[in-house]
């Protein structure tokens, strides 16, 4: 295995996607929320627009979205815990997960064993997924068990009993998991990147915990953040499937309205701080190179958004053609894009030929750039006809997951 070089490649690029980006604005897809192409199955056997028969209520102070489908007997439910990595400090990281997780092993009405068991009873699945702008708690299963696993999972988020042995078996799980990723090639570059690119933002820790940080959570300190940041003003519920408004509010009522309600106000996080690109390196004995670097986009309420992330598509698309179709100079070229409150573009590739590679990848982003007007017209506009056509024809119900992110990210002012 020779030597590797894994780097966190400097901010440049935004520079240039930004200017991309303006020209681009003319070129987004006509809907940029591809739900809004959907049908679904109404109660009267109808297909209807999704969009149609989503309804967004409160109950108790807990804000809901409802967006039945009955074509089918599944429900997803999920719980948003809105915040965060601005809820956590260095200290904290990873509180969220471990404290739901553990909460699997015990609660108040469920206690120890007696919790899994009913939980394997309903067919349930159990989703826990910590992101930077929030944890979603929720699960999957059918509409005939509908009550009986919201029962389970609420009062594990309510009323969890956070068995120090509990705590012990689930932290070294998660410590298991952040090694594993450390000693993984693209696992390390991420962290490495996310550490020079996110340094003084939020974004810069890690919802799901450190080494350091998980070593130090036990009982008590789960128990003491879950008594202040488990209130409803952090909360946003969204149910998609064969379920009805009336099942929901009788759920959330006889559970989460009994937290407290808090004061919580969500918005959109700040964006990034600008600063000079830096460069990380960290050589491994892996057969080849890992290289990622971050940019910072816009946040998903400013305008410019949807041509944004066009522009980073279509430079996702030259790059992979440029160095993996044509050359064959890597098994994985392109350029990411995540999406959340303030979103983020990159260039991602992985080659023994570094020094060959990366003039490439520049070449690509300085011909989208110096295109003339109309060539960068023509060109943007056979690439948007390519990319949302993928939307079109769109029959089944958008996944819980798109609907909440729509709704927080789009949405709600900040």
């Amino acid at each position: 295995m020779s030597s590797s070089t894994l780097s966190f490649v400097g901010r440049r690029i935004a520079r240039g996607l930004a200017r991309l980006a303006s020209a681009l604005l003319v070129a987004g897809c006509a809907s940029a929320r591809p739900e809004q192409a959907m049908s679904v199955t109404s109660a009267e056997g109808r297909l209807v627009p999704l969009d149609s028969i989503t309804t967004a209520f409160t109950v108790g102070g807990v804000r809901v979205i409802l967006r039945p489908n009955y074509a089918t007997d599944v429900v997803a439910v999920n719980v948003y815990l809105l915040g965060g990595t601005r809820q956590l400090t260095p200290a904290t990281q990873g509180i969220e997960p471990l404290l739901l997780h553990v909460a699997e092993y015990g609660s108040a009405h469920y206690p120890e064993e007696s919790s899994r068991t009913a939980w394997g009873r309903t067919g349930s699945r159990l989703v826990v997924d910590a992101e930077s702008d929030w944890t979603l708690y929720g699960f999957r299963g059918v509409r005939q068990e509908f009550d009986s696993s919201w029962n389970i999972f609420a009062d594990r988020l309510l009323h969890p009993t956070l068995v120090p042995r509990d705590v012990e078996l689930v932290r070294r799980r998660m410590m298991a998991t952040f090694h594993r990723r450390r000693d993984d090639p693209d696992g390390f570059v991420s962290l490495l990147a996310d550490s020079a690119a996110f340094a003084g933002h939020p974004y810069g820790l890690e919802p799901d915990g450190t080494e350091s940080s998980l070593a130090t959570l036990d009982s008590s300190a789960l128990a003491r953040y879950a008594a202040t940041a488990l209130v409803t003003s952090r909360m946003l519920v969204v149910v998609v499937g064969s379920v009805s408004r009336s099942d929901v509010e009788a759920a959330v009522t006889r559970t989460l309205t009994s937290l407290p309600a808090g004061s919580y106000h969500w918005a959109l996080p700040t964006t990034l701080p600008r600063s000079a690109s830096s460069v990380a390196f960290a050589s491994r004995p892996v057969a080849t190179n890992y290289i990622l670097g971050w940019f910072q986009g816009p946040r998903a309420v400013d305008p410019d958004y949807p041509a944004f992330r066009m522009a980073t598509a279509w430079l996702s698309s030259r790059v992979a053609n440029a160095v993996r179709e044509q050359r064959g100079l890597s098994y994985a070229a392109h350029a990411p894009l995540i999406e959340r409150g303030v979103t983020t573009g990159g260039i991602y590739v992985t080659t023994t030929q570094p020094a060959t590679v990366m003039p490439l990848i520049k070449a690509e982003l300085d011909s989208m750039r110096n295109l003339p007007p109309e060539s960068l017209a023509r060109s943007s506009r056979r690439f948007k006809r390519k990319q949302c056509g993928k939307t079109h024809g769109m029959t089944k119900p958008v996944r819980p997951a798109a609907t909440g992110q729509s709704y927080l990210l789009a949405t709600i002012p900040s």
